[in-house]
C-alpha cells in the first residue's frame, strides 16, 4: 500500500493552458538541479532582459510607481500581496510571449488582470496574506508565552539578570520568522507561472511551487548570493559616481541636499535594475525546474 504524495497536484490539473500555450508538459514533481543552475538562472534572466531592456525598465518604473501609490493608502496597502501574484502572472505570460517571438511590453504587467487568470492569482495572494498574518500571530503568541513562563518560573528579575538567555530567545524567534518567511516565499515563487501557463488551482500551484523550491535549495542559494553580489556591485558603482558628485559640491550650499538626492537616486537605480532580473529569473527557473 502506497501513500499519495500530499504535494502532488491532481492529474486533471497537470495539462497545459489551451488559451495560451505552456512551454511544454509540466513535470509534476519538479526536477532536482545542481547548485550551478542558480547561476544559470541569473544568466538566463539577463539574456531575457537584454532582448527588450527598455520595456523591462518601463515595467519596473511602473511597478515602483504603483507600489508607492498603494503604500500611501493605509487599508489598500494591506492587499498589496494580493495584487503581486496577478502582476507577476502577467509578466510570466509576457516572458512566454517573448519566447514565441513577441517582445514583452509594459502592458504585460496587467496581462493577467482578466479571466480566467485573475481569480486564481488573486486567491494565491489571499492565501499568502492569510498565512503571513497567521505567522505573525503565532510568533507573537509563542513569544508572549515564553516570556510569561520565564517570568513565572524565575521571576521578572530573572529575565533582566540573564540578558544572554533573553538574547538567545530573541535570536531563535528571529530565525524562526526568517525560516517560515522563506518557506512562504517558496510557495509563490513558481505559483503565478503554474497558474497562468498550466491552469493549476491556487492551492495546487502553491504546493507545487513549494515542493519545487525545496528540491532546489542549493540552486536558490547560489542564485540569491549572485543577485546580492550584483546588487552590491551596482550600488557601489552608482554610489561612487554620486560620491564624486557630492564631493564636488561639498563646499557649496548644495552639498548635503545633493548627497541626499544622490542616495535616493542610487537606491532607485538599483531597484529599477534589479527588479526585472528577479521577475525574469522566476520564469527561467520555472522552466528549468518544471519543464526541463
Amino acid at each position: 500500500m502506497t501513500m499519495d504524495n500530499p504535494f502532488r497536484p491532481p492529474d486533471a490539473v497537470l495539462g497545459t493552458s489551451p488559451s495560451f500555450g505552456a512551454p511544454g508538459t509540466l513535470i509534476a514533481e519538479g526536477r532536482t538541479l545542481p547548485a550551478a543552475h542558480g547561476w544559470q538562472w541569473v544568466r538566463g534572466s539577463v539574456s531575457t532582459i537584454a532582448r527588450a531592456p527598455l520595456q523591462w525598465v518601463g515595467i519596473a518604473l511602473l511597478f515602483v510607481g504603483l507600489t508607492i501609490a498603494i503604500s500611501l493608502v493605509p487599508i489598500v496597502s494591506l492587499f498589496s500581496s494580493v495584487m503581486m501574484p496577478i502582476l507577476i502572472g502577467g509578466l510570466m505570460m509576457g516572458c512566454r510571449a517573448d519566447e514565441l517571438g513577441r517582445q514583452i511590453a509594459v502592458r504585460d504587467l496587467f496581462g493577467a488582470c482578466q479571466a480566467p487568470h485573475l481569480q486564481p492569482l488573486a486567491m494565491v495572494g489571499v492565501l499568502y496574506l492569510a498565512a503571513s498574518i497567521l505567522l505573525i500571530m503565532c510568533i507573537g503568541i509563542v513569544a508572549a508565552i515564553g516570556i510569561g513562563v520565564a517570568a513565572v518560573v524565575g521571576g521578572a528579575e530573572a529575565i533582566e539578570s540573564q540578558p544572554l538567555l533573553l538574547a538567545a530567545g530573541i535570536a531563535i524567534a528571529v530565525l524562526l520568522v526568517v525560516g517560515v518567511s522563506v518557506a512562504l516565499s517558496m510557495t509563490i515563487w513558481f505559483a503565478p507561472a503554474l497558474v497562468v501557463l498550466h491552469g493549476l488551482q491556487p492551492m495546487d500551484a502553491m504546493r507545487t511551487s513549494l515542493r519545487g523550491a525545496l528540491r532546489n535549495m542549493l540552486p536558490f542559494l547560489v542564485y540569491g548570493l549572485a543577485v546580492l553580489g550584483i546588487a552590491l556591485a551596482t550600488a557601489c558603482v552608482a554610489g561612487g559616481f554620486m560620491m564624486i558628485a557630492g564631493m564636488a559640491l561639498g563646499s557649496s550650499e548644495f552639498g548635503i541636499p545633493a548627497a541626499a538626492i544622490g542616495a535616493a537616486v542610487t537606491g532607485a537605480l538599483v531597484m529599477v535594475l534589479m527588479i526585472p532580473t528577479y521577475w525574469a529569473a522566476m520564469y527561467v527557473s520555472y522552466r528549468d525546474v518544471f519543464i526541463g
